[in-house]
């Protein structure tokens, strides 16, 4: 696949009176389109798609192979990291899964070739260019299923204080009768720093993932599309402290699985004791958004899930990879889409 840049001007709409989002801001340059780094591709162990196929978003903190990182990440650390990430992903046994943060190829093949049976395509983003792609915090994508149209959609191209980082991988599943899925797999800005810089931030990619996603269907008129966002979101609508945030705004009048759900019920990223410095209040920031066609059949959507497992609630200071106590500091998020 030939990389392709596409020039934009992104402006994002005034923002109603008492909204936490910053003003009116414009960002100009280039996204990158290109083909994410290959790491597995094994397609004749690709399975078909029977009358279920799950969907698995995971956060899987900061994982790198080791090499050339801080001085508390080594590789050894990293087998550990990936023997027991893959051991939670085994149980929660999706078809596909994506994964943030994750460092590079070789992170993403000692991650796979810790399943008994490694996912039969694997794939990882490269955001970002030159010294820019030291320590990216990249997308990650695992499926048993076959996949189309896969795009790579690097926002660090672009120019402006307050444009999206990172940046998303796209891809499509054949899902016979004419119908097929467009998956979006995100991972917003954290909510480190300015709040009014994080919101534009986390907005504006959502943006241009509503356009995306709109724009490609239709150019396909003829296929029944099935849509799903998923991904690491770092915002979390029921809680208080979001409830004015605009960063899902582009996506209001689709399905946001997780909403109207309890705390309790909902919880993806828990609160880890140990340094009152570093004790945030839970969230569920591993999220879903799916277009009005999944909630009809022949495809429906289930309600999302979590597998509450691999996080040290404890001790802020475990890193991931010690034992399985910890792997990350969030949960596997995941959901089914039956026919």
């Amino acid at each position: 696949m030939h990389t392709k840049f596409i020039s934009v001007v992104l402006l994002l709409a005034a923002i109603p009176p008492g909204s936490q989002a910053s003003d009116l801001i414009a960002c100009s340059g280039a996204i990158r389109i290109q083909a994410p780094l290959a790491v597995h591709l094994a397609p004749e162990k690709v399975q078909a798609i029977g009358s279920k196929i799950r969907f698995c978003t995971y956060n899987i903190q900061d994982f790198s192979d080791g090499f050339n990182d801080a001085s508390n990440r080594t590789p050894a650390l990293a087998r550990g990291q990936a023997r027991d990430a893959a051991g939670l992903i085994r149980a929660v046994n999706p078809d596909v899964v994506v994964m943030q943060e994750v460092e590079n190829g070789e992170s993403l093949a000692m991650l796979n070739g810790s399943f008994h049976k490694p996912y039969p395509l694997a794939y990882v983003a490269r955001f970002g260019f030159g010294e820019q792609r030291k320590d990216k915090l990249n997308i990650a994508l695992l499926s048993r299923v076959r996949i189309g149209n896969l795009r790579e959609i690097d926002f660090e191209y672009m120019d402006g204080d307050r444009c999206p980082v990172r940046g998303v991988l796209s891809f499509t599943i054949p899902a016979g009768e004419g119908h097929r899925f467009l998956v979006y797999a995100v991972h917003l800005k954290s909510n480190f720093g300015e709040q009014a810089r994080n919101i534009a931030m986390r907005e504006g990619a959502m943006r241009l993932v509503r356009k995306d996603a709109d724009a490609f269907m239709k150019k396909n008129p003829g296929v029944q599309w099935e849509v799903l966002v998923l991904g690491d979101m770092n915002v979390d609508p029921d809680d208080a402290q979001f409830r004015k945030d605009t960063t899902l705004a582009p996506f209001a009048d689709w399905h946001d699985l997780w909403r109207g759900r309890s705390l309790s019920e909902r919880v993806t990223v828990p609160t880890r004791h140990g340094n009152p410095m570093l004790e945030f209040p839970p969230a569920c920031f591993d999220r879903f958004i799916v277009s009005p066609s999944l909630k009809v059949e022949p495809w429906t959507v289930g309600e999302p899930m979590r597998l509450l497992r691999g996080v040290d609630t404890a001790d802020v200071n475990t890193l991931p990879g010690v034992d399985s106590r910890h792997v990350s500091d969030h949960y596997p998020a995941y959901l089914d889409v039956w026919r």
